[in-house]
């Protein structure tokens, strides 16, 4: 495990300041790891996946759909006031696999991250649902749904017709803390998804 100067050098490096606390501290200990970088020849190389294929693994199961960029939150129409603003889009499907609900502010913006062109994991700003555009509150057990994760991009990003995404694994551990309490716990890096980006920086208005 990385030491404390270790963490606190990484943490300095964030691709963007806009991701939670929490998420952060995950985000550091994977870039301490190594991230998503390309695995050494003596290490297992991670699966990598297309659009549509489902991973399931742990506390929830995924299945990406389709990404693009705009000019606009799903919802939305073209800001007036900051016409050079971008947002990248990734639409999933998620599957709750745990036998209680969880925040849409936990997992899903932990474990379904964009991958940087270094390697480093970078969390979405928000998740909405896909069907009336509102902010994911509560995913419930082994329900499906469909949501929307944003990436509020820096002005001089230049994004690429094809990006990639990265699955955390996560397990159950029955004594995950000193009071023995049980809980989900983030794992190394799982699979990788290399999905086209439409370009729909013309429309005026959500998909």
């Amino acid at each position: 495990m990385a030491n404390k100067d270790e963490l606190v050098k990484a943490a300095r490096n964030p691709w963007w300041q806009g991701a939670a606390a929490v998420a952060a501290i995950a985000l550091v200990l994977t870039f301490a790891l190594g991230g998503f970088k390309q695995a050494k020849s003596v290490t297992k190389p991670l699966p990598q996946y297309q659009a549509g294929h489902r991973y399931q693994g742990g506390a929830m199961a995924a299945t990406p759909l389709r990404a693009w960029v705009a000019r606009y939150k799903p919802g939305g129409q073209v800001d007036a006031f900051n016409q050079g603003k971008l947002y990248l889009v990734l639409q999933v499907e998620i599957e709750n696999r745990t036998p209680r609900s969880f925040s849409g502010f936990g997992y899903p913006l932990k474990d379904l991250i964009l991958v940087s062109k270094g390697g480093t994991p970078v969390p979405a700003q928000s998740l909405m649902m896909s069907d009336d555009h509102t902010i994911v509150a509560d995913l419930h057990p082994r329900m499906k749904q469909r949501v929307d994760l944003v990436w509020d991009l820096p002005r001089n990003y230049v994004y690429s017709p094809q990006e990639t995404f990265g699955v955390f694994a996560r397990d159950y551990k029955a004594k995950a803390y000193l009071n023995d309490e049980g809980a989900w716990l983030q794992g190394k890096p799982a699979a990788k998804y290399r999905i086209a980006v439409s370009d729909l920086r013309d429309r005026m208005v959500a998909p």
